[in-house]
């Protein structure tokens, strides 16, 4: 039952995303990454179990990595201040809303 619960959440996670996806660059990375940083935050006072289950699966496939480094490169050579702009906001932004969904959990 946990191994079906893992696969919908990865499902649900996915499917968020390729939605933000949809949007223009880096609009849908920042925000699947801001959103998953406050969801990370609210589950930091959850069991064990939802946590792996939730922050694993569904956050793990709503947010992505790789995509901001992509979307660094791609700015950087644009306009290196968009790159530093995207950069802080995607730090100081994810940190911050990871820390105020702690907070409200």
């Amino acid at each position: 039952m946990i191994a079906l619960g893992f696969v919908a959440a990865a499902v649900a996670g996915t499917a968020a995303r390729w939605q933000l996806g949809r949007l223009p660059q880096p609009t849908g990375t920042l925000l699947a990454n801001l959103t998953g940083s406050f969801l990370v935050g609210l589950l930091a006072g959850a069991g064990s179990d939802s946590r792996t289950l939730l922050g694993i699966a569904g956050i793990g496939a709503f947010t992505t990595f790789s995509t901001v480094m992509v979307e660094l490169l791609d700015l950087w050579a644009i306009s290196r201040r968009q790159a530093a702009n995207y950069l802080v906001v995607t730090l100081v932004g994810g940190i911050g809303l990871a820390w105020l969904g702690l907070i409200l959990s």
